[in-house]
């Protein structure tokens, strides 16, 4: 691990060395200098921590320098050290930019339990802007216009209160990882752990241990104890992405765990007590997965007891513009480029594309678009999607009229919700009054409400 650095500034040799070995016996790194023209000259060609200058120097006094250092790294802090101190002085320095102003003699020790003070409060600001950094550029999932966008962001804030089992619906790419981030980070477990494991693809043997962890010796390589996800994540949550790609076998005792909150290690004897919320997500219909015996009903169920869904980008195009806006910002910033702005082909081009990535194939397109591009602006060139468009209407194919389209997709959306008005409503972006009405005049009969 890299030591500190720190810059002592002194023109007396036998005081400078004696302070710096003291500094150095304490885990310290220092660089050493006599005249303010050779701590310039070392200040500007490394990362030092903290300044420990003398007063008076040859070549002027450590003011004259606290100007140039705060200009270069105004984060660092510069302590003066003086035989003749006084408070004129002192308020001097203070409004120049120094963090302490100490009369000679300094007694080593206590310049050490200055210097480490400051250090630790140096760290403390930087957690803080790195958490600053990371808090503002964090995914949004409801970032877009459409009313499809907002009907979700205010039925996950209704959720917040809860600590329910939710489940996320939607579509390979379209944002259910984002979300279930988002849930932890605004719901009251926020200060506690989150966890996820992908069920797909896992053998029943790695699934089951992965969740539930295992006892040394319990099979062949179980050469130590090992916790499970769902010990990692007590009292925070944990969030099984795509669980309806998980082993029948498992399914009985996630359930177990999610109501009698005990659980068992493989190979071991006794329970464990468990306290996480479940935040469960999927692109399969798990409903008709139940039908079909693949899923239990008991832990369908169980997960779903709040259901979210992501509407895909083909259901909300006014979003696109807004998502590949942000993306490409995020891109440039990542790239150390400067912004590019996106032109109106381009533009036109994201919209008539059909995503079925959705915003992971948005976010993978605009990368490598970003990549080969080379001027200011992204042209539909870039783009690399004319081969992917959406194909044409076949010249045979017969026409519908506007009305027979809305009634088409009023009837899917009345499906997929299993006829339920008020879901559907939130679904296409309506008040469910608008939506009675729209049923009305479409020739629809009222279903649940």
């Amino acid at each position: 691990m890299t030591r500190p650095k720190i810059l002592l500034i002194e023109d007396d040799s036998s005081v400078r060395h004696g302070m710096a070995a003291f500094l150095r016996a304490n885990a310290l790194e220092v660089e050493e200098a006599e005249t303010c023209k050779q701590a310039l000259e070392l200040f500007r060609a490394g990362n030092h921590d903290v300044v420990v200058a003398d007063y008076s120097l040859p070549d002027g006094t450590s003011l004259d320098i606290l100007p140039q250092v705060k200009k270069l790294s105004e984060e660092t802090p510069f302590i003066i050290l003086t035989a003749h101190g006084s408070i004129d002085l002192a308020v001097r320095a203070i409004k120049e930019g120094a963090e302490q102003f100490l009369t000679k003699p300094v007694e080593s020790k206590a310049l050490l339990v200055l210097v480490q003070r400051l250090l630790q409060q140096q760290r403390l600001r930087k957690r803080q802007m790195v958490a600053a950094r990371e808090q503002a550029s964090a995914k949004n999932p409801f970032l877009g216009e459409s009313a499809a966008i907002r009907a979700l962001e205010a039925q996950a804030l209704r959720m917040l209160e809860w600590d329910s089992p939710i489940l996320i619906l939607g579509e390979t790419g379209a944002g259910k990882g984002v979300l279930a981030r988002w849930l932890h980070a605004q719901g009251p477990r926020r200060e506690e752990a989150f966890v996820n494991l992908n069920c797909a693809g896992l053998s029943r043997e790695l699934l089951e241990t992965e969740l539930f962890g295992h006892e040394k010796g319990a099979f062949t390589g179980a050469v130590s104890a090992k916790q499970g996800l769902l010990e990692v994540g007590h009292r925070g949550v944990v969030f099984l992405d795509e669980i309806g790609d998980m082993d029948p076998a498992i399914q009985p005792k996630l359930l177990k765990a999610l109501e009698e909150k005990t659980f068992r290690r493989l190979g071991d004897v006794r329970d464990r007590r468990v306290d996480v919320r479940l935040i469960a997500s999927t692109n399969l219909d798990l409903e008709e997965a139940v039908r079909t015996k693949k899923f239990r009903d008991d832990l369908y169920y169980r997960v779903s007891t709040l259901t979210l869904r992501l509407p895909p980008l083909r259901e909300r195009p006014e979003d696109i513009p807004v998502l590949a806006r942000a993306i490409l910002a995020s891109v440039c910033h990542r790239m150390g480029k400067p912004p590019v702005e996106l032109r109106g082909e381009a533009e036109a081009l994201l919209l008539t594309y059909a995503w079925p990535g959705n915003i992971r194939e948005l976010a993978n397109v605009l990368e490598r678009a970003m990549i080969l591009q080379r001027g200011e602006r992204l042209e539909a060139g870039d783009l690399g999607l004319q081969s992917r468009r959406v194909s044409p209407m076949d010249p045979g194919e017969e026409l519908l009229s506007l009305r027979e389209m809305e009634r088409l997709h009023v009837e899917r959306v009345l499906q997929r919700t299993a006829g339920n008005v008020g879901e559907a409503a939130q679904i296409l972006g309506m008040a469910r009054r608008t939506l009675y009405d729209r049923m009305k005049a479409l020739g629809l009969g009222a279903t649940k409400g």
